[in-house]
């Protein structure tokens, strides 16, 4: 062993000077590669050809895998000059702090990529912080799930990375103003990219952005929301920008001021979400910074009182738009989306506007349109979406509009679309097509249960053992039908569920079915969501079904809490001992407490860590800051739950939703718990106008995130 290692100066060689080895196998070495002699261990590799494989793994396991091994893989780890990524996720909190003393603290120098994404794994003020003056290296830096406590700090320590290019920072809760954040990123020296969401909490009033300093950034991603009248300023920083993603631009008209603009010579690809933004806004934006755009993406939603739901289906404007200020646009990729109610009188209006994408100029440039709908409770969705050759990531598969709608763009039989969603049997039975790129299936409550065997039917057009992740939103989804459905998608990691329904059967004769006992013993599933109330001998059954589960959400009532904990935590050896994320999404505050006495007095768990999530904090004074612009339209008799910021004005200035009450409180529930998940109690003590409908809601809306360390 001693012979075969290498010296200390080998070592220290840096990566860039060692030559990159490709394991190649001989032929003659193939034929023979199962006799003794040409067995090699691992530690006859030499250290080049470690370090090629170390690469292609993530390097928390790598550490964990070898360092103690023997000294020659610690000298791997500690006397080399590679570049290392970091990832910490799904690690555990002492796991994490091992990691943090023996390897990450003496290796700063080294680190090219570090990944945050574990609120739960650490404390920022002990993983970060200490390190980050020291990561001179550093190119890209991920921090996701961060609260909002930590950003200001982060942020002000971002001028000491000398080489970041790739900046990501996504938040979990509300900070109070953007000003400073954007002012202090833009001037990062060689930031690249930069992504952001940090669910700003503030009035609507302009950006203060130095207008003479600018940036070099050239990829440009905002997830939160950025007004209209933001626009100017913000992109008067980035005069180097090629790449635009404003996924929640919002706006009423005319809230755009007009000012000399920057030239944006660069920018060649825009992806936009508009909500309330009028169609002579967009305008406006185009002409002022969108002049050199090749490819433009755009979503539309069209919910909104501030909205005409057809402005941006006239056709005929588009073709001057384009033909006029967008002379170099190749790629038009855009999807509108509306409510209907009477459909009838609803889709003649629409079939006016939408016939008007089948003029000489959409055909000439091969853009092609397809109309589609699916029905909720009380309303219809309409989409309106460009097809061909525009490989979109996300499909909706329901029905087509109406038999007066000339199009042109049928979809291709192979579509490449990634996450698809099917709303409707029928169109799934009618579908010509197929879905060879599929990795997500969602199945809606409109989803009808299948004549045949939900296997045969969903395997025509979706190759089922490539999914990854499956959401089934039908109610009436028998578990027996879950459970065929599983034994064909083998490489499924997250498996989400609105309930789990038995429709009388008995659990055990259940388990007894083979199908049951191949499918417990093949699937890889770690993470599940089951959205309705779940009761203990349920979550027995979930459990036995999928043994190697590590996060699970649940929804319990009171009188559960003590026995699925106990289910949960107390049989750490069995089924649930991958088990290291627990979130309850609906609770009150005193269950929360409930769970910590009970896990300490029984010793159910050593170390454990309970968090409740603050998204709400201060949204009373978000909403009331927009109360006079709402003055006017206490005639509204709809609040629409899918229409985010309006839904929250009218919240806060007291409006009553008279249109079907208990409907609308349904939806209102689902709504935030879908899209906002957390909450806390010192809302109880802010919102005093509120419905008080609304406002148990609200409240009711906690959820709790338990973290197992193992």
């Amino acid at each position: 062993m001693e012979q075969r290692k290498r010296s200390q100066n080998n070592h220290n060689n840096d990566y860039h000077n060692i030559k990159r080895i490709k394991i190649r196998i001989p032929q003659n070495l193939r034929s023979n590669c199962l006799t003794r002699d040409s067995i090699t261990t691992f530690e006859d590799l030499s250290n080049e050809l470690i370090y090629e494989i170390f690469e292609y793994l993530d390097f928390y396991h790598v550490f964990e895998t070898f360092y103690d091994l023997s000294k020659r893989f610690q000298d791997l780890f500690i006397h080399s000059n590679l570049s290392i990524k970091i990832n910490i996720s799904s690690i555990s909190k002492s796991k994490c702090q091992r990691y943090l003393t023996h390897f990450i603290m003496h290796q700063t120098h080294r680190i090219k990529t570090l990944r945050l994404s574990n609120p739960f794994a650490t404390d920022m003020t002990l993983l970060l912080f200490p390190i980050i003056t020291n990561l001179t290296r550093l190119e890209s830096l991920i921090i996701t799930n961060i609260e909002s406590k930590y950003i200001k700090q982060i942020i002000n320590h971002l001028s000491s990375l000398p080489m970041l290019s790739l900046l990501i920072i996504i938040s979990i809760d509300t900070i109070k103003n953007q000003n400073g954040i954007y002012q202090k990123i833009f001037r990062l020296p060689a930031l690249k990219y930069c992504q952001m969401f940090f669910n700003i909490l503030r009035e609507r009033k302009h950006l203060h952005l130095p207008t003479n300093e600018f940036s070099l950034i050239e990829h440009l991603v905002i997830n939160d929301q950025i007004l209209i009248n933001q626009l100017d300023n913000l992109l008067s920083c980035v005069p180097q920008l090629r790449r635009l993603s404003l996924n929640n631009l919002y706006g009423f008209s005319h809230d755009r001021t007009l000012t000399k603009s920057i030239t944006l010579n660069y920018l060649t690809h825009v992806s936009l979400r508009l909500y309330a933004v009028h169609f002579e806004d967009f305008e406006s934006i185009t002409k002022d910074f969108f002049h050199k755009v090749e490819i433009l993406r755009i979503y539309v939603r069209c919910q909104s009182v501030h909205l005409s739901n057809t402005e941006y289906l006239n056709g005929n404007r588009w073709e001057r738009l384009i033909s006029t200020h967008m002379l170099n646009l190749r790629i038009f990729d855009f999807q509108h989306q509306d409510h209907i109610y009477d459909y009838k009188d609803d889709t003649l209006t629409y079939e006016t506007h939408i016939n008007m994408f089948n003029s000489s100029f959409w055909i000439k440039r091969q853009w092609f349109f397809e109309s589609q709908w699916y029905t909720k409770k009380h309303y219809g969705i309409l989409t309106f979406y460009s097809t061909n050759p525009y490989r979109r990531k996300y499909y909706d598969l329901c029905r087509i509009l109406g038999e007066n709608i000339e199009l042109h763009g049928l979809e291709t039989i192979d579509n490449r679309a990634q996450h698809i969603c099917i709303h409707d049997t029928n169109a799934m039975e009618t579908f010509m097509g197929n879905f060879r790129n599929a990795t997500e299936l969602t199945l809606f409550e409109t989803f009808n249960i299948c004549r045949n065997s939900i296997v045969t039917d969903l395997s025509r057009i979706i190759p089922l053992k490539q999914l990854s992740t499956l959401s089934l939103d039908y109610h009436h989804l028998s578990f027996k039908k879950v459970i065929e459905l599983l034994g064909s998608t083998p490489r499924l990691h997250t498996l989400k569920l609105n309930s789990i329904s038995l429709f009388r059967l008995d659990p055990a004769s259940i388990q007894q079915n083979p199908i049951f006992s191949i499918v417990s013993i093949t699937n890889t599933i770690k993470n599940v969501t089951i959205n309705q109330n779940i009761t203990l001998e349920k979550l027995e059954l979930l459990i036995n079904l999928v043994p190697r589960l590590a996060y699970l959400t649940i929804n319990l009532n009171e009188q559960d809490l003590k026995s699925v904990t106990r289910f949960l935590l107390s049989n750490r050896d069995k089924n649930t001992r991958h088990l290291s994320l627990l979130c309850i999404s609906k609770h009150h505050k005193h269950m929360v407490e409930n769970m910590r006495l009970l896990i300490q007095k029984e010793k159910l768990l050593d170390d454990f860590t309970i968090k409740v999530p603050t998204s709400f904090v201060g949204l009373l004074a978000r909403c009331q800051s927009a109360k006079a612009r709402l003055d006017y339209e206490w005639g509204i008799k709809t609040v629409y739950m899918d229409d985010y910021p309006l839904l929250l004005d009218a919240a806060a200035t007291g409006l009553r939703i008279t249109h079907s009450p208990a409907t609308a409180k349904d939806e209102l529930n689902a709504f935030f718990h879908e899209r906002m998940p957390g909450a806390c109690d010192e809302i109880a003590n802010k919102i005093t106008n509120l419905d008080p409908n609304l406002q148990s809601i609200l409240l009711a809306q906690l959820q709790c995130n338990l973290f197992i360390d193992k």
